[in-house]
C-alpha cells in the first residue's frame, strides 16, 4: 500500500525557470516516467528547474520565450548576462538577444522581442525551427540524404508548411524530435516541459561532437522492466492484488476530477487514441481525463510507463488489467474501462466486470468498481480489448 500511495502522490501534484531544485527527485516525476532521465539531466545542468513545492510539472506547456531561455542556458551558457540591461523590456529578451547575436534566431527581430508572440505555447514546428537555427549557427549540418530519408518516414509531411520543412527534416533525421506511432509529425501540437527536457537532452548528445556533418543521436534504451510495479511477476494473481490496492486508494465514488496528467506519455495511449469518439466523430479520446484517463492511470499503476506495450486480444481471452474499448455499431468509441474479472461465457453471452470513471449528475467524474457488462450477438455495442500482459 505504501508503494501505491507514493505512486499516486506523485500523480496528484501537478516552467518555473527561477526556483532551484537542480537534480532533485521531483514528487511528480516517478522513475518510470518516460522523460525522467532527461528531466534529471536538464535540471542538474541548470537548464530547467522545478517548483519550490518539489514538483517539476512535466505536463505544463512551454512557451517560445521559455524555450528560448532553455536553449541559451544549454548551448550559450552565461552569455545572456551581457544583455541583462535589456531585461526591463521583457524577462526573456536577454536570451533572445544572444540568439540574434549568434545568428541563431528563428524569427525576425520584431517577432523575437514581441511578448504576444513569444509568450504563446510553442509548437513542435517552432521547436524544430529553434533547434535547427542553433545547430546551423554552431556549424552543425545534416546530409541531404539523411533529410530525404527523414521526409520519407514522415506520413504527414505534405501538411508541413514550407518554412518549417528543412528544420523538421533535420531534427527528425537526428532523432531529436521524432514522430508519433503512426509516423506523423503533428507539427501544430504544443510541447510540454517533459518533452522539452527530452529534446534538449538529445540535442546536447548530438552537439557533443565537433561541428560538421551530424549522425543520428543514439537512442538509449534501458532494459524494459519485466515485473509489475510491485516488483512481482506479471500474473493475474499479482495484477488482482494491485487492483485491490488501487481500489483502496480510489474507493467507490472517488472524485477523479484531477485526471492523470502523465497519461499522454503512457503506452496505453497507443490503444485508446486511434479510435474516433461517438460524441465527436472527428475527435479522439483523452488519456489524461475522464474514462480514458482513469484507465490509463490504472494500467500504469500496475504495468508502469516504461514497460509492456499494448497489443490487441479478444474479449473472451481478456484478463484483469486489460483495457476495454466500447464501440457503437458505427465503430465509434463510446467508453473506455479496465477489466477487473475474467469474462465468463454462457449460451453465447460474454459477461465481465470493469472499473471505470463515469460522470454523475453534476458532471463530475467518479470511480466505480466491478461494474457489470455483457456482450452477445445482438448487442448494441461491440468491444475491442487491449492487453499489456507479455503473453
Amino acid at each position: 500500500m505504501k508503494r501505491l500511495c507514493t505512486f499516486f502522490l506523485s500523480l496528484s501534484l501537478c516552467l518555473s525557470l527561477a526556483v532551484p531544485a537542480l537534480g532533485a527527485e521531483f514528487t511528480d516525476v516517478p522513475g518510470t516516467y518516460v522523460f525522467s532521465k532527461a528531466i534529471q539531466d536538464c535540471t542538474s545542468k541548470g537548464i530547467l528547474s522545478g517548483y519550490a513545492d518539489g514538483t517539476f510539472r512535466p505536463t505544463d506547456s512551454v512557451t517560445r520565450a521559455q524555450f528560448c531561455v532553455m536553449l541559451v542556458r544549454a548551448f550559450y551558457p552565461g552569455e545572456e548576462e551581457a544583455y541583462a540591461h535589456l531585461k526591463s523590456s521583457g524577462w526573456f529578451i536577454p536570451s533572445a538577444a544572444v540568439l540574434e547575436a549568434h545568428g541563431a534566431a528563428p524569427y525576425g527581430h520584431n517577432h523575437l522581442v514581441d511578448p504576444a508572440v513569444m509568450n504563446s505555447s510553442i509548437t513542435r514546428n517552432d521547436m524544430a525551427h529553434f533547434m535547427s537555427c542553433v545547430m546551423t549557427a554552431k556549424g552543425y549540418t545534416v546530409s541531404d540524404e539523411a533529410k530525404a530519408a527523414a521526409q520519407e518516414k514522415i506520413t504527414d509531411y505534405a501538411n508541413i508548411p514550407e518554412s518549417y520543412q528543412d528544420a523538421i527534416k533535420t531534427v527528425f533525421a537526428l532523432g531529436i524530435l521524432t514522430g508519433f506511432a503512426d509516423g506523423s509529425f503533428s507539427g501544430k501540437s504544443t510541447m510540454t516541459r517533459g518533452q522539452a527536457a527530452m529534446v534538449l537532452f538529445r540535442m546536447s548528445q548530438c552537439l557533443s561532437s565537433k561541428p560538421g556533418n551530424l549522425t543520428p543521436v543514439q537512442q538509449e534504451t534501458a532494459p524494459a522492466p519485466t515485473t509489475l510495479t510491485n516488483s512481482k511477476a506479471v500474473t493475474e494473481e499479482n495484477v488482482l492484488a494491485l487492483l485491490a490496492e488501487l481500489k483502496s486508494q480510489y474507493p467507490e465514488e472517488a472524485d477523479f476530477s484531477m485526471g492523470y496528467p502523465l497519461g499522454e506519455s503512457s503506452p496505453v495511449r497507443l490503444a485508446t487514441h486511434p479510435y474516433f469518439r461517438a460524441k465527436n466523430p472527428s475527435g479522439h479520446t483523452s488519456s489524461t481525463l475522464g474514462c480514458g484517463g482513469w484507465t490509463t492511470l490504472a494500467s500504469d499503476a500496475m504495468f508502469s510507463q516504461a514497460a509492456f506495450p499494448v497489443r490487441k486480444t479478444t474479449l473472451a481471452d481478456a484478463r484483469p488489467g486489460d483495457i476495454m474499448i466500447q464501440l457503437n455499431r458505427s465503430g465509434l468509441l463510446v467508453h473506455v474501462a479496465m477489466i477487473t474479472q475474467r469474462p465468463t461465457t454462457e449460451n453465447g453471452k460474454i459477461s465481465f466486470a470493469v472499473t471505470e470513471a463515469a460522470t454523475d449528475e453534476q458532471d463530475v467524474y467518479r470511480i466505480h468498481w466491478d461494474v457489470d457488462y455483457a456482450w452477445h450477438a445482438d448487442s448494441q455495442y461491440t468491444y475491442d480489448v487491449w492487453t499489456r500482459y507479455p503473453n
